[in-house]
């Protein structure tokens, strides 16, 4: 990893490290597919735009009229593709030998003010309906995030540590007020994220 990635990389885990400091509470998602026809790249793409499809209801359920609030006081998630560390892994989670282990993993911070009390899992819980709709998922699991937020973000974007994918696959959401009302796309490029959420 060069020194330019490396700061993009400390840039992000600072976003989530601000976050935790000001009082959001943190949560590690992990998103498992069924399998999904096309090439890796083309895979990355579907897994990226279904996790933004699901951002969008997930914030709908702690946040009246999203689109008219500052982004930085709004649920924020970053994460990316990845895939299984050890070959035994792929036995102890249901669907991780789907897409040849590739899967997508992340981090959802949730603001201390929102519409509801309910923590994570019980909003993805309830909105499971609406969440498995498109057919392409097996499940989602949400973990209370117990470590430091450096620690976490280094452990969501090891695949980017390890040079698996470039850190411009990174997805950070939200993106802008302009995408709040419509399907929340693929994020193909970091640039200026820095900037757009602080």
């Amino acid at each position: 990893m060069n020194i330019e990635q490396r700061k993009i990389l400390d840039a992000y885990i600072s976003m989530v490290d601000e976050r935790i400091n000001a009082g959001f509470e943190g949560s590690l998602l992990t998103f498992m597919f069924k399998d999904l026809k096309g090439s890796e790249d083309a895979r990355k793409a579907q897994m990226t735009e279904e996790v933004g499809r699901i951002f969008s209801v997930l914030l709908s359920r702690f946040f009246k009229r999203p689109a008219t609030m500052p982004i930085n006081q709004m649920s924020f998630f970053m994460g990316c593709v990845d895939w299984p560390v050890h070959k035994k892994t792929k036995k102890a989670i249901n669907g991780i030998t789907n897409n040849d282990g590739m899967h997508f993993g992340g981090i959802y911070l949730v603001p201390p003010k929102s519409r509801t009390a309910m923590n994570l899992e019980d909003v993805v819980d309830r909105a499971m309906p609406k969440i498995m709709r498109t057919g392409k998922l097996t499940h989602i699991h949400v973990k209370p995030m117990r470590d430091t937020p450096r620690k976490a973000a280094g452990y969501v974007l090891k695949s980017v540590e390890r040079l698996r994918i470039g850190s411009g696959e990174i997805l950070i959401l939200p993106r802008v007020h302009s995408e709040m009302n419509r399907r929340v796309g693929v994020l193909g490029t970091t640039s200026g994220a820095e900037t757009m959420f602080r």
